[in-house]
């Protein structure tokens, strides 16, 4: 049988759902809250290292890609999707997150086919830091997704598109953002004018980098363009140690460090951008972190409350199936 997460809460909760079938006063529970303490994502699991993901939203199924070593048993990162279907009951409230489809079948032919574009860009070298963009155009759904591979030595960032095909292009590499060291975990801005990435470029540590885009240019053209382009180091949030992972949505920058003051190994951290800068890097706390390594969050919304979003995360924290396991949380 399908194991299923589901977690109930004993507060008051908000039930975004597609469903009209009542009016809000109808309903016992009408607003909600996603939990403070990380739930670890049993649904999608192994006893092998599971992290790296990406999950752009689409109402509650998420398409949700992360990698994990579990194909080659605990070798070589593979990336992986799975659909993640995340549903809050507002009579019963509770919350479930189920690797299925659930309502959202009709989807089922439209996102089944990124499987074929992981299946492209599979090699006997790891593939890290996926970040799927989805185009909507007429009735199709086009997808574009970048991540990471070492397969030549170190990690480059590639793209790949089935946006003018109906098959997806063959991997290709984004050159402006790499260089002669590791270049990863590539995210655009809320408005689409920088792609901020991590790298080793300037020495041995990680650090956080940026490259301004013109945000009205196609991003398949974008990625396609061979031109050179001026890479600063975002200082604000770089520091000493390794800063990796960076993810943005909305205003909001999250990222991993293993700097200073932290909880120990590896802490997620978080920055808001204001008055066109970002704030100092603030730790999520215990609540959050552990003695152990978190790493690579993404934020998105879930469409369960209205005052929080999704972070997912991954994390060698005791408790889980063995490894890196993922994990979620609310934050404001």
């Amino acid at each position: 049988m399908k194991n299923v997460l589901t977690i109930i809460f004993f507060t008051i909760f908000i039930g975004l759902t597609s469903s009209c079938e009542k009016s809000n006063n109808e309903y016992k529970y009408n607003e909600g809250r996603l939990p403070r303490t990380p739930v670890n994502l049993s649904d999608f699991n192994t006893e092998h290292d599971d992290f790296n993901m990406t999950a752009p939203t689409l109402g509650e199924l998420i398409p949700f890609c992360f990698s994990s070593n579990r194909n080659s048993n605990g070798d070589e990162f593979d990336i992986i999707f799975k659909p993640m279907d995340i549903s809050f009951d507002r009579t019963t409230e509770i919350l479930t997150i189920k690797n299925e489809y659930g309502v959202w079948g009709s989807y089922e032919e439209y996102f089944e086919v990124i499987k074929d574009g992981l299946n492209k860009i599979k090699t006997s070298g790891n593939e890290l830091g996926p970040n799927l963009i989805i185009e909507h155009n007429s009735n199709k759904m086009n997808f574009i997704l970048l991540y990471s591979t070492d397969i030549t030595g170190n990690s480059k960032i590639n793209y790949i598109s089935n946006k003018n095909n109906t098959e997806f292009s063959d991997p290709r590499e984004v050159m402006f953002l790499n260089s002669g060291n590791d270049n990863m975990y590539p995210t655009f801005n809320s408005d689409k004018s920088r792609i901020y990435f991590c790298s080793n470029r300037d020495g041995n540590s990680f650090n956080i980098y940026y490259v301004d885009v013109n945000a009205e240019t196609d991003i398949e053209s974008l990625l396609s363009d061979d031109s050179p382009y001026e890479v600063f180091l975002e200082e604000s949030l770089s520091s000493l140690s390794d800063d990796k992972c960076p993810y943005i949505f909305d205003n909001k920058i999250v990222f991993a460090s293993n700097r200073e003051g932290g909880n120990g190994g590896f802490d997620l951290y978080y920055s808001l951008w204001e008055n066109n800068q970002w704030s100092d890097p603030v730790n999520f706390g215990s609540t959050i972190n552990s003695e152990y390594d978190e790493f690579r969050p993404i934020v998105f919304d879930e469409r369960v409350s209205e005052t929080q979003s999704m972070m997912i995360f991954s994390s060698n924290r005791p408790g889980g199936l063995g490894g890196f396991d993922l994990y979620f949380v609310g934050i404001e």
